[in-house]
């Protein structure tokens, strides 16, 4: 026997449908097998952000979306069209025997690409989602000029939206959330451990706290947010967190560990997602809030009301009303609201949200939301872009200037920054998508609908098995899904080539996965 011959999937191929996908398993080998009127080809079978079963997502167009993040694939070559995942898929060669495709898990080598261009090095203020995918398109796309990343958090780049979810459900290592163990090296980055004190983007410069001036022939500013805490009584006391970073949420773990109950402040998706993993870690938790029911304004009643009652089913206590004072000596001991009530903690986790890192830019009047003002391109200077948390963009999708705060739509803006310093031309137009993890369901939210006016709501809120359309000026803009993967998925890529069909269709039954 040839110990040295490659090994190789087969499966049949009435197993994989015409236009469609099937998993092939050799032993614990698994590759993915697409079909088309191009032929046959075969693909890694697990997504390569967090190993989601590819075979579970959805073929949209000439593309495949990750049944779990809505990461892209071309199915063409494998190709990375849409983050979260930063890499392309790998691909196998493929042949045809009988009655048989066979797939050859020595992996074809990815294209070698060098990109043209006069910038000789891209200085990037960040090191979050925008920082991480601008860095990592310019070096696929083939850049091989000099890349300075300048941060004031210690750690590599790793996955914020981890933090509030499993992370916290036990006590975790840190590195388990990194992207990569040893990114700078990965992808030949200097990286600057540094506090920032202005930016200019007219001179494209970045003056650090300790004097140096840096410049760049390229500029991508994408400093992201920090935690707001309002200016409660007794915010300063030990066991008062908030949770932004990792650090934040290494000592958040720690202090869960020796802790008996948490109240959280606040009901967005940091908060219930932080309140329903301390639960599962044995804590009770109690979530305070000026709202009678969560996410009411974002998703509506119905949709609120069931993730509420879900939560308080796994055991999450609910209150509403406002903080009058955190109390404790020393070290905090209850959260005492205006109306008198005193609930008991241990820890308290404020999550009143994020305000946009932008004062440091000189020259730049921030909008009323915090933001930095920019046009399709992102630019906000020649060679500048702006991206992630900090831009206020023309959204395409509800036709109005927005300020968006999603991991995946940081990604995206720096893929765009990245591929414009390269010389692409034209504006940003990706579709916005996050997802939370409301204890053991997950939710999926695409598009921006700001002031929505209407609701199509579609399956059932109260089993946690739906899709909710949201209509603007008689447009659906967007949507959010527990359960309901193929039509969401579909409405996602739809959205992407603005081709929503009308609220009407929608609501008489439209089938939108037929529409792709």
């Amino acid at each position: 026997m040839n110990q040295d011959k490659p090994r190789e999937v087969r499966l049949a191929l009435d197993a994989i449908p015409l236009g469609g996908k099937a998993e092939g398993k050799a032993g614990e080998e698994a590759v993915l097998f697409v079909r088309d009127a191009d032929g046959v080809r075969a693909f890694q079978a697990k997504c390569p952000h967090l190993g989601a079963p590819l075979a579970k997502g959805e073929i949209c167009g000439g593309r495949l979306y990750c049944p779990w993040h809505k990461a892209a694939f071309s199915l063409a070559d494998g190709a990375l069209e849409e983050p979260p995942a930063l890499a392309a898929l790998t691909r196998y060669p493929v042949r045809i025997e009988g009655g048989e495709a066979v797939a050859t898990l020595a992996p074809e080598p990815a294209p070698a690409r060098r990109a043209e261009t006069p910038v000789g090095h891209v200085l990037i203020v960040g090191t979050g989602a925008a920082a991480v995918a601008c860095v990592t398109t310019l070096r696929r796309e083939g850049y091989s000029g000099a890349i300075t990343m300048v941060g004031r958090e210690a750690h590599p780049p790793y996955d914020r939206t981890k933090l509030s979810k499993q992370f916290l459900a036990k006590p975790t290592p840190p590195e388990k959330t990194l992207l990569e163990p040893d990114f700078s090296t990965a992808h030949r980055v200097e990286r600057l451990k540094a506090e920032a004190s202005r930016i200019d983007p007219a001179a494209r410069s970045v003056t650090l706290a300790d004097g140096r001036v840096l410049t760049g022939d390229a500029l991508l500013i994408a400093t992201g947010s920090r935690a707001v805490v309002p200016d409660f009584e007794g915010a300063r006391l030990d066991g008062v967190m908030t949770l932004r970073s990792l650090d934040d949420a290494v000592r958040l773990s720690e202090a869960a560990g020796a802790a008996e109950r948490v109240v959280v402040i606040g009901a967005g998706f940091i908060g219930l997602e932080a309140a329903a993993f301390l639960t599962k870690r044995g804590l009770s938790v109690t979530v305070l809030s000026r709202e009678e029911i969560p996410f009411a304004k974002r998703f509506g009643e119905a949709v609120g009301a069931a993730l509420k009652r879900y939560h308080a089913g796994t055991g999450v206590t609910f209150v509403t009303g406002a903080v009058a004072r955190i109390a404790g000596t020393g070290s905090v001991a209850a959260v005492e609201t205006a109306d008198g009530t005193r609930l008991p903690a241990d820890l308290v986790l404020i999550g009143a949200g994020a305000a946009p890192e932008t004062g440091i830019v000189a020259g730049v009047e921030p909008d009323e939301h915090g933001g930095l003002p920019v046009g399709a391109d992102l630019k906000l200077a020649d060679n500048v872009w702006v991206a992630g948390d900090i831009a206020a963009f023309p959204e395409r999708g509800s036709g109005v200037t927005a300020r968006i705060e999603h991991w995946r739509l940081a990604q995206q803006h720096g893929t765009h920054a990245a591929r414009a310093i390269l010389g692409a031309t034209g504006g940003f137009s990706g579709a916005p998508f996050f997802w939370s993890n409301q204890g053991d369901k997950r939710l999926d939210y695409g598009g921006y609908a700001p002031g929505f006016e209407r609701i199509i709501l579609q399956g059932d809120p109260e089993a946690l098995d739906f899709i909710a359309y949201y209509v603007r000026e008689n447009r659906a803009v967007a949507a959010c899904s527990i359960g309901r993967n193929p039509a969401f998925t579909a409405f996602l890529h739809l959205l992407g080539e603005d081709r929503v069909p009308s609220p009407d269709a929608i609501e008489s039954g439209a089938d939108l996965a037929a529409l792709v």
